[in-house]
């Protein structure tokens, strides 16, 4: 458990050798699923000063699955925009490195304080997209960040809207509060 949390810190420290590390180490993929968990419960407890007890579990829900998108959303463009050294990155490698730029997403739990989810998610989310644009830099082996902050930036903004648009879904389902 004290490597997760070590490996989490390093990653929203955004260090840059530690994606080196990731990408290397397929063994960690356990880890980055549980940094995908974490997250999702996270972003549940901190929707709750909004939304109520449904909220937990939607928010969970629908954290869990955007991710995911948004991730494989990457993999997929960054092979079609950058194109893939066989040898260095497959989709789990991908999935693993998203995964661990997330952790800074953890920190939305502190959306339960009242009117300070909306601030926690934007920030977060800045957080993660930049995390993520440093992975993605490892992954694809590229000299400047600038393609992948654009890379990761604008699939966050598209899976943005699926979330939102699952988030309407479930709350018109199960209602809010």
């Amino acid at each position: 458990m004290k490597l997760l949390f070590t490996r989490m810190i390093r990653a929203a420290k955004l260090d840059l050798t530690f994606y080196d590390e990731i990408i290397n180490d397929p063994t960690s993929q356990g880890h980055s699923v549980w940094v995908v968990a974490l997250l999702a419960m996270a972003t549940g407890y901190g929707m709750f000063s909004r939304a109520g007890g449904t909220a937990v579990n939607v928010g969970l829900a629908v954290t869990f699955f955007s991710w995911y998108v948004w991730a494989f959303t990457i993999y997929y463009a960054g092979n079609h925009v950058f194109g893939a050294t066989p040898s260095r990155m497959d989709r789990k490698t991908v999935l693993r490195v998203m995964a661990f730029a997330s952790a800074p997403g953890v920190l939305r739990v502190l959306g339960v304080i009242p009117n300070m989810s909306v601030i926690v998610f934007l920030g977060t989310s800045a957080w993660i997209i930049l995390a993520g644009a440093i992975g993605i830099k490892k992954v694809y082996q590229l000299t400047h960040i600038g393609k992948a902050l654009i890379l990761c930036a604008a699939t966050w903004i598209v899976v943005l809207f699926v979330q939102v648009f699952f988030m309407i879904m479930f709350f018109s389902v199960f209602g809010v509060g």
